[in-house]
């Protein structure tokens, strides 16, 4: 019943649909491919690309440190049925747009409940450093993005809807080059990643439960040290 619940929970969603769609017709896609193609950022790309490989409609391969999502083979028979009602619709699905961006660095701002430091650190990262994109997640990640983080963001311009509360197995699709941890508890709970990345921790005071000039006043200290912070590491 579970696996069933699953895998009808994953088609219930529009993008997820169009994702499938696009991935029968293009046969076997990068996740950048996808992510270049249906112009959403990477890591709400990777969570739609896990729930549909989770519900079993996919499987993934890695070539070096890209992944490519195509069809699971064999299919059952439950699964070719919702593929081939899928494939009837004759969505308008985007062209292929492929490409990886290679030049990109890949950062991963962590903290624990990835609702205020992290999204904070990941906007401004994404929105004043060129040649990077962020993201961000918590070891204990609370599932919202606190509105005074976003109302900062907001005031500034660099509020995006796809920041949202996640945890690291929701970007296990990219490969980092660097992990910035943003509290102590997130430094001592770091993970181990699959290949060896290189890791720095600048801590903030977190503002959560705090008026918003807190959040104002954490939002311009990301700003003047963790920029800074992030650049240097990459340059090394």
């Amino acid at each position: 019943m579970d696996i069933f619940l699953k895998t009808i929970s994953a088609v219930n969603d529009a993008t997820r649909v169009n994702i499938l769609a696009f991935i029968k017709e293009n046969s076997s896609v990068c996740v950048c491919d996808v992510e270049n193609s249906f112009e959403m950022i990477q890591s709400r790309i990777s969570r739609h690309l896990k729930i549909l490989k989770d519900a079993g409609f996919l499987k993934v391969e890695r070539k070096g440190k890209w992944a490519y999502y195509s069809i699971r083979t064999p299919l059952d028979i439950f699964r070719q049925n919702i593929l081939k009602e899928i494939t009837s619709l004759e969505l308008d699905l985007p062209k292929l747009n492929n490409g990886c961006k290679m030049e990109e660095k890949k950062v991963l701002v962590m903290c624990t409940g990835n609702s205020c430091r992290s999204i904070i650190g990941e906007a401004l990262i994404n929105a004043k450093i060129d040649g990077v994109k962020a993201y961000s997640c918590g070891v204990a990640p609370s599932g919202r993005v606190n509105p005074n983080a976003k109302k900062v963001l907001q005031d500034n311009g660099i509020w995006d809807d796809a920041y949202h509360s996640k945890h690291l197995d929701a970007l296990s699709d990219i490969e980092f080059d660097l992990v910035v941890t943003v509290c102590d508890h997130a430094k001592e709970s770091c993970p181990m990643f699959p290949k060896k990345v290189k890791t720095i921790h600048v801590g903030f005071e977190d503002p959560d439960g705090k008026e918003f000039d807190a959040f104002v006043d954490t939002y311009k200290e990301i700003e003047k040290v963790l920029l800074k912070e992030v650049q240097d590491a990459l340059s090394r």
